[in-house]
C-alpha cells in the first residue's frame, strides 16, 4: 500500500506533464500539418552540416510536418495513390509518371500565382518543355539529371584482370558475365527497360511490341548474373564493394564517389535519359493551402541550394545554381557538357497496354 501511495502521484504527474507537452504541441503548430511522401534521402535533413528542411519549414510556417514517408520508385508512388492508400498533400515524381498520373485525375492543378518563388524555376526543365505536363499546370520541377553507370574500377580490374575502364564503357557491361552476381539493377521498371532498348539501339520511349519484347529477353538473360534489383540499397553495395557495377542516377553518382574513391563514372556510349522529378499535389489532399506553401518554400533559392548540395542532384532552380560553388557548377556530371545532354532522351508516357505489358514482363523477370 505504502509502495502503491508512492506510485500513484507519480503517474498522475506524468499524465498530466504528457498532455502539457501535447497541448504545448499542438499550440506549437497554429497553422495545421501537411504530410509528404518523397523519394527516399531526397530531402536535405541536418546531417552533413545541411539544413533540415522540414523543421526549417515548420518553425517557419507554424506547420507541423504530420507524415513525411519515402518510396523507392515512382510505381510504388502510383500504387498507392491509385489504391487510395494513402493521404498525402505533396507527392514527389518522376517526370514520366507525371504524364499518367494526369491521365488517370490522381493530382490536381497547382496555382503557379500563389507561388511568388515560382520564377526561380528554369524553364528547360519545366514539363512544357519537356512533354511531361503540357502547360505546366500539375507539376514543379524539383531536380534534374541523368542515368548513367557507377563502377568500382579496382575490383573490377582484380576481377577480371582487364582495364575497368575498357571493360566499362556502355550499357553491355551490366550484362557482361565476367562480373556474375557484381551488378546490380534497378528495382523499377521503367528505368532498367530504358536500358535495355538503348543496348538493342532503340529509343527508351519505343512504342514497338517487338521492341519491348526483345528488351525483356534481354533483361531476362541477365538475371542470372544480377546480385540484386535496387534502389537506395546500391549505396551501401557500391560504397563498400559489395557489388562492383550499378546504374545510377548522376546525382547518386556523385554521392557514392565522394564515399568510395575507387567509384568511377561512365556516360554509356549509347545515349541515356535525362530526367526531372518534380512536386505535384494529389487529387484528394486535404492540406492544399499548406502544401503550396511546402512547394513555394522548396522553389526558394536558399533552400533549393540546400537541397541540391545535399542530395546532389542537379537544381532547376536558377538562384540556387548562381549560388552553388564553382566546383560543382563545373562538375561535369551534375552539369554535363551539351554533347551529352544531346544523347539523352526525356521518358514521355507510354501507352496504356505498353505500361501493363511492362510490368507483367518486369514481375515474370524478377520473380
Amino acid at each position: 500500500m505504502k509502495k502503491l501511495f508512492f506510485i500513484i502521484p507519480l503517474i498522475i504527474i506524468f499524465i498530466v506533464l504528457l498532455c502539457l507537452k501535447l497541448k504545448l504541441s499542438k499550440k506549437n503548430f497554429k497553422n495545421g500539418e501537411i504530410r509528404i511522401f518523397c523519394w527516399g534521402q531526397y530531402i536535405a535533413d541536418g546531417s552533413d552540416g545541411s539544413l533540415n528542411i522540414l523543421e526549417a519549414f515548420e518553425k517557419e510556417e507554424n506547420i507541423n510536418v504530420a507524415a513525411f514517408n519515402t518510396f523507392d520508385s515512382a510505381e510504388q508512388m502510383y500504387a498507392k495513390l491509385k489504391n487510395g492508400n494513402c493521404n498525402y498533400d505533396v507527392v514527389f515524381s518522376s517526370d514520366y509518371m507525371i504524364k499518367r498520373l494526369i491521365n488517370e485525375n490522381l493530382i490536381q492543378k497547382i496555382d503557379t500565382q500563389k507561388l511568388k518563388n515560382y520564377e526561380n524555376i528554369n524553364q528547360n526543365f519545366k514539363g512544357s518543355v519537356l512533354g511531361y505536363d503540357k502547360y505546366d499546370e500539375y507539376s514543379i520541377p524539383y531536380s534534374w539529371g541523368h542515368m548513367a553507370i557507377t563502377y568500382n574500377s579496382k575490383l573490377i580490374k582484380l576481377l577480371t584482370g582487364i582495364d575497368a575502364e575498357k571493360v566499362v564503357t556502355g550499357w553491355e557491361a551490366l550484362f557482361n558475365p565476367l562480373l556474375n552476381q557484381e551488378v546490380l539493377m534497378f528495382i523499377n521498371s521503367r528505368d532498367s527497360f530504358s536500358i535495355a532498348q538503348k543496348l538493342l539501339g532503340n529509343s527508351l520511349n519505343t512504342q514497338n511490341k517487338e521492341h519491348i519484347l526483345s528488351a525483356s529477353n534481354v533483361l531476362k538473360k541477365q538475371r542470372k548474373i544480377v546480385q540484386a534489383y535496387v534502389m537506395d540499397e546500391m549505396f551501401d553495395k557500391m560504397e563498400s564493394g559489395s557489388a562492383l557495377i550499378s546504374p545510377a542516377y548522376s546525382g547518386d553518382i556523385i554521392s557514392m564517389m565522394k564515399n568510395n574513391k575507387d567509384l568511377k563514372y561512365c556516360f554509356p556510349k549509347q545515349g541515356s535519359n535525362i530526367f526531372v522529378d518534380a512536386v505535384c499535389i494529389p487529387k484528394n489532399a486535404k492540406n492544399k493551402d499548406n502544401a503550396l506553401k511546402f512547394i513555394d518554400f522548396l522553389c526558394r533559392g536558399d533552400v533549393a541550394l540546400e537541397n541540391a548540395m545535399f542530395i546532389n542532384y542537379s537544381t532547376p532552380n536558377k538562384k540556387a545554381y548562381e549560388m552553388l560553388p564553382n566546383e560543382l557548377k563545373n562538375n561535369k556530371i551534375a552539369y554535363p557538357p551539351y554533347e551529352i545532354i544531346k544523347k539523352c532522351e526525356a521518358h514521355m508516357p507510354l501507352t496504356k497496354e505498353n505500361t501493363a505489358l511492362i510490368e507483367t514482363l518486369w514481375a515474370n523477370i524478377r520473380n
